[in-house]
């Protein structure tokens, strides 16, 4: 009987160590699928935070450029009120002179006619 019971012993404490390995390796395994999943998570995480940042350098580009581009339509707009300020100061300084239409004889049938 006691021969019996310390079998039954043993392959009692077999069957713990057995069940305590396979515990063992299934929280190991749970631990890297938790550590892969974290890893995954940081690279979304990290690849997000890429993608915004390039949205960001982006849109500051564009706004430089439509800065550069405001800037010379001023410039463009400045320069044309310029040139008709001073084609209108040269206009009322020097008058065009009046074309008579018909040549000589100061327009057509006028004095001669």
């Amino acid at each position: 009987a006691a021969a019996r019971e310390a079998r039954e012993a043993a392959a009692a404490a077999h069957k713990a160590r057995f069940e305590a390995g396979q515990a063992l390796a299934a929280e190991k395994k749970a631990r890297r699928e938790a550590e892969r999943r974290a890893r995954d998570a940081e690279a979304a995480l990290s690849a997000q935070a890429a993608e915004a940042a390039a949205e960001r350098a982006a849109a500051a580009a564009a706004l430089e450029v439509a800065r550069a581009e405001a800037i010379a339509a001023a410039q463009q707009a400045d320069s044309a009120q310029q040139g008709a300020a001073q084609e209108a100061a040269r206009s009322a300084r020097d008058p065009p002179p009046v074309s008579g239409g018909g040549g000589g004889g100061g327009g057509g049938r006028g004095a001669c006619g």
